[in-house]
Order: structure tokens, then sequence, then C-alpha cells
């Protein structure tokens, strides 16, 4: 797996690049961080932990409603945007930029896209 861990980091400090973002992180659906790419002051398993925690909560809530859970959560505040999307039934992606959510969706679709093929083992 170091392999498949540098190939994730790779493709976070990527996304970061592209999109200006000041953190992203691949974390499982429990909380565990698998890979980040974040200034070193930060806390990855707080934000692992707590993401996660937002992801499930949302989910429960559309599950009472007899909804399909969401595919992304979206939390927005005047300096930046931090949005969750799923990478498969076992981690998501967990990302902080600035602006609007819009502005990088399709790029945070792609980034996980390639986290899932590397996550299954397909690289």
């Amino acid at each position: 797996m170091p392999t498949a861990v540098g190939e994730l980091n790779r493709i976070l400090r990527d996304f970061n690049a592209k999109y200006k973002a000041s953190l992203s992180a691949i974390v499982s659906r429990s909380g565990v961080p698998i890979a980040w790419a974040m200034p070193p002051e930060m806390r990855v398993d707080n934000l692992a932990t707590l993401s996660a925690t937002i992801l499930g909560a949302s989910e429960v809530i559309y599950s009472g409603m007899n909804r399909d859970p969401p595919k992304r959560i979206v939390v927005e505040s005047d300096r930046g945007v931090l949005i969750t999307t799923g990478v498969g039934p076992k981690s998501f992606l967990v990302a902080m930029v600035p602006g609007h959510g819009d502005a990088v969706r399709a790029g945070l679709d792609q980034a996980a896209k390639s986290i899932q093929t590397v996550l299954q083992g397909q690289v």
C-alpha cells in the first residue's frame, strides 16, 4: 500500500494546487485518515473525525426521510467552502477551497474518481 498512499498524496497535492485548496484528505467513513495534503499545524485526526461525523449525520437524516444518501456535503463560510464527497462505499474526500463550491465541483469529482481507482488497486 505504500505506493498507493504515495499516489493518493500526489492526487491531493495536484488538486490543492489546481483549485487553491488549503487542505484535502481522504478519510474512511469511520473517521480514519488515509491520505492528506494539509498544513502541518492542522491535526488530520480532528479533520477526519469531524468530517466523518458531518457526513454520517447527513446520511442518517436522508435515510430517515427514505432518500438516497447525499452525494456531497457543502459547508460555506465567508472565507471558503468545506466539501465532502464520497469515494466509494468505504471512504470520502474532504477539501477546503476558497470561493464557492460550484467552481471546483468537476475537479472534486475527477479527484474522487482517481482516488477510487487507486483504492481499488486498478492503477
